[in-house]
Formats: structure tokens, sequence, C-alpha cells
């Protein structure tokens, strides 16, 4: 006999592909209180990315829903889809999954807002991709950088030429944090000023699921209401792919990739920011033991003016007025040059740098309020890769 339990599942079951069914003749409409259902329908937003005909990145949808969002049609995907653009206008609000923020045609005014609200209680995380970022360098007044045309959410605040960079913010639903306001400042109202920026609600399972999740054994486990099974499968269908670990203000999933400090160019001198101090999370993998980063520029900062610097030259123990404190941290790494020497803090300039490092793979980048020499406080740009072992 299937018992209580059993017709629960058949219920859920379902109730989950009537669900399914709903979710592509209607739109997907669902009503606040089924944010979860909402999490459990969609499928994961890596694989409804898609690229417009103009090579941008838009969202796949079925074209009413598209124009429910008030979306725009600019190409086409899967094998019903449209390519959506989801363009959030200057001072709208948004609870899409994935927006689109393009700077205007013309600057009316010197402060233009966007608005991001939850689309579920689920929410833990907003992610800003700067597909396209480019804004007035900053200015040196006495010493010190400051950005008289800037971006600014959640307390990070940058100019100057950031395309292709990313960005995560703490944006849990759960806690309270159920809305984040993107500003830029354009007082110069430059006609080289132009962003756009994908901006993407990241899920996680329902705390309830989570719980259950780790003192029962998943499906197997007996469920108490048909809520439970909701849960459960809405965390089937969480953003664990690009979810970053807490703490982290970007985050990298591939085996190999590229890793620049904001507003680094190769090209030209540019200048990273003043008072910046975030987080540089990897994703380690079951098949890699250690990872390889790869510097092709590194130029910071160093309290004696010497070629490079590590440790006590990058970050004193005890603090002291005016010393430079300018450093990018690896924690457990080794020195590919010198393998007997293991620092944590690297400043200075080494073009050649190269640097192993154990799990977790954590990177801080600190930049104090001076601004001593611009043509040393660059910033880096460099590659990594995970690898098995050293040969």
């Amino acid at each position: 006999m299937f018992g209580y339990t059993g017709l629960l599942w058949i219920i859920g079951l379902v109730a989950f592909a009537q669900a399914q069914t709903l979710n592509e003749t209607s739109g997907g409409v669902a009503p606040l209180e089924s944010g979860m259902w909402r999490q459990g329908r969609r499928r994961s937003v890596l694989a409804d990315t898609c690229t417009t005909n103009s090579g941008t990145t838009g969202t796949c949808l079925t074209r009413f829903k598209c124009m429910r969002q008030s979306g725009t049609v600019n190409g086409y995907c899967g094998t019903y889809g449209v390519c959506c653009e989801t363009n959030l206008q200057v001072g709208a609000t948004t609870r899409q999954k994935r927006s689109i923020i393009k700077s205007p045609a013309t600057f009316a005014t010197d402060l233009i807002t966007y608005t991001v609200e939850a689309m579920s209680n689920n929410v833990q995380q907003l992610r800003i991709d700067f597909e396209q970022f480019e804004m007035a360098q900053p200015v040196d007044t006495d010493g010190v950088l400051d950005c008289q045309d800037y971006f600014e959410a959640g307390g990070f605040k940058l100019c100057g030429v950031n395309n292709g960079q990313h960005l995560y913010l703490p944006f849990n639903a759960a806690t309270g944090v159920e809305q984040v306001t993107i500003t830029f400042a354009v007082p110069s109202k430059s006609t080289g000023t132009n962003w756009r920026l994908i901006v993407t609600q990241l899920e996680g399972p329902p705390i309830s699921s989570r719980r259950r999740l780790t003192t029962t054994a998943g499906f197997g486990a007996s469920t108490n209401s048909l809520q439970d099974l909701r849960d459960i499968f809405a965390s089937h269908h969480a953003d664990y792919e690009l979810l970053a670990p807490p703490g982290c203000q970007q985050y990298y999933t591939g085996l190999t990739g590229t890793i620049r400090s904001f507003n680094f160019q190769s090209a030209v001198t540019s200048n990273y920011m003043p008072d910046l101090s975030y987080n540089i999370c990897i994703q380690s993998s079951t098949s890699a033991s250690m990872i390889e980063y790869s510097f092709s520029q590194f130029s910071m900062s160093i309290q004696d003016g010497t070629a490079e610097g590590y440790d006590e030259f990058c970050h004193p123990t005890v603090h002291t007025a005016g010393r430079q404190e300018d450093y990018l941290m690896i924690p457990q790494g080794i020195l590919a040059k010198n393998m007997a020497y293991q620092p944590t803090y690297y400043c200075g300039t080494n073009e050649n740098l190269v640097v192993y490092a154990s799990p977790p793979y954590l990177l801080h980048f600190s930049s104090d309020d001076l601004t001593l020499d611009r043509s040393v406080e660059t910033g880096f740009s460099m590659t990594y890769r995970l690898r098995n072992s050293l040969l």
C-alpha cells in the first residue's frame, strides 16, 4: 500500500507537471506566495541565456512571456523561443530574474538610478555583469583619486573602464535585504560614457528545504505536506552553478580563466580605485589539488620603493598613519621562482609573478586612501588554472 506519504508524492508529481504546462502556456505568472513554485518551474539561469542578433546577452523565453516582461525580441533560441532583451528604463523598478540596464541615449540628469527588488524569498545574491562599462577615469586631487562620474551599488563604487568584469552583491530576501539600488552619477555627461549591465537574481533552495536536506535522506525521506514536496523540487532548480561562496565579490567557476583588477588596462596607464577591499573566489574542483596564478602584469604601491615586495612591505603588523597599504593577498601561496618563500601579501612591480596555492582558492584585493604614484598603482592582470600537481 502506498499510504499517506505515497499519496503525497503522487499529488506532488502531478502538481509539478501541471505547473510546468501552465508556465509555458500562460507566461508563468505566479502569485507572490508561490515564489518557491516559480523556482521549481524554471530552468537553470545558464540554460536560459542566449545571444541576441546584436551579439549581446539575452534571455531565452517564449514570445508571449517576453512581451509580458516589456522585453524586445532580438533573435531566436531553442525550439520555439525568442532571445529577449528586458531593458530596464531609467528610474524604473524590476522584479525579473534577469534584466538589462543600458545607458540612455542622452543624460537628462546627473543621477541615474535603477531599482531591483527580490523576485522571491529564495533570492540570495545579485550578480552584475559589466558587458560594457566605460566611464571617465578617476581624477587626482592632492594625491587622492576620486571618481566624479561613477557607478555605485551595495557600497561598491567604480569608474573608468571595466568591460567584462562582474560583481556579486548580498541580496538575501529572507533576512530583509529585498531591494538593491544601482546608481550612475554622470555630472560630466560625457559622450564616451556607456554601460550595458546584465543583472541577475540568484536563488538558493528555500530555508526549510535546506534544513530538511541536511537532516534527512532527501527524496527518500518522508514529508509532512505538499509544500514539503514543493520545497524539495525547488531545491533542485536553484542557481547552484552561479551562487558565490559568502563574502565573495567576484566568483570564477572555470578550470582556467583571466582575472583583472578593476579599471585595469594593458594598453594605457590607468589606476585602481582607492579604498577598495574585496574578495575574488575561484571554484575548486575534485580533479585539482592546487591552483597556478600567472601574472602578465602586476603593479601595486610598495612602502620602500623597491621593485617588488612581500608581506611586511605591503601590510604592516602595526598600522602606521600615511604608510602605503596596497596589496593582493594570496593565502597559502608559494612563490614559483623561490619555492622556499611562502608570502601572503604581494605588492610592488613584478611582471613575471607566478604563485601556486592550495585550496580554498581566494584572493583579497586592498587599496588604501592614498595614491602617491599613479604610474605604479595600476593593478594586475593574470590567468589562473587549476592543477593536480606542480609537474
